[in-house]
């Protein structure tokens, strides 16, 4: 478990470091007795009726305070983005921790992992503009939901897929899995079902990010930004500690048990209740 120790140790100190950024420390003596600052009540006076819409009455709500203890008690919004960010941490967590693993197993070695990781790069290149066309087309809170549940989905599917060996004739037709897996190097079927849902997996995380980094700049109140903005990095990051520790003693015990894959069914898992949370909280917030 020393590699998942590591990642938890960097995890940390990439929270140490944002706790003293500026961005996200809320300075008292800049606030004044309504809980405002001093900048936000300059911008009230000049905004105009379309950056009102755009901060969808966060700042009315709490006078445009961009504490994070505020916008989570305040706004459904800012609390599924931190749900949905949390579930993100997760499945990249997996992607470092728990898909090289079983990757090397079933890929024949080293050199297939690391054809995977890259397969699974040039993949995100392919979701991150049909991230930013689904958010333009359909919304951002729409697009990240539907995003994160595809790739949720796919990473929670991994254990069933490393579960078709013997099963294939049932659920898979033979006469369109066998030319498959011949044309790739004589792969199994459940290695061609793993690289497939990797690589599904990392299309969704990739349409997700520009998704979610809208909606959060749709939401941050006026003045305010870079601490509103700083918050579902925080939560990742803080998820990101623990999620490498979770996922490989989950790993450890059910990889021993011949179950293979379930911690990325808990990383899918975690992706899914974050699309939940932008579903529901969102449109009450909406609503």
């Amino acid at each position: 478990r020393s590699a998942f120790l590591c990642v938890s140790v960097a995890a940390v100190v990439a929270l140490g470091i944002y706790a003293i950024l500026p961005e996200t420390v809320v300075v008292a003596g800049n606030k004044n007795k309504d809980g405002s600052s001093s900048i936000e009540q300059q911008e009230e006076g000049v905004a105009d009726d379309d950056a009102d819409d755009a901060n969808n009455n966060i700042s009315n709500n709490n006078n445009g305070a961009a504490d994070w203890a505020q916008l989570l008690k305040t706004s459904s919004t800012w609390r599924s983005l931190a749900v949905a960010q949390s579930g993100t941490s997760f499945g990249f967590a997996c992607k470092i921790a728990i898909i090289p693993v079983l990757a090397n197993t079933y890929l024949g070695g080293a050199t297939g992992a690391g054809l995977l990781l890259s397969a699974a790069g040039l993949a995100g290149l392919v979701g991150a503009p049909l991230g930013g066309l689904l958010a333009d087309k359909a919304g951002s809170r729409v697009a990240a939901a539907v995003a994160g549940a595809a790739s949720g989905v796919s990473l929670a599917c991994i254990p069933l897929g490393l579960s078709l060996k013997g099963t294939t004739e049932t659920i898979v037709p033979s006469s369109i899995m066998v030319p498959i897996t011949e044309g790739l190097g004589g792969l199994s079927q459940e290695a061609m079902a793993f690289t497939i849902l990797v690589l599904l997996w990392s299309v969704g995380a990739s349409a997700q990010g520009p998704a979610l980094t809208a909606l959060a700049q749709e939401k941050a109140p006026i003045g305010s930004e870079a601490t509103a903005l700083g918050l579902p990095r925080a939560v990742g990051d803080g998820t990101y500690i623990v999620a490498p520790l979770i996922l490989g003693y989950v790993s450890d015990v059910m990889d021993g048990r011949g179950l293979p894959g379930v911690a990325c069914g808990v990383a899918g898992g975690a992706i899914c209740l974050g699309s939940i949370a932008l579903f529901l909280l969102g449109e009450e917030e909406e609503d």
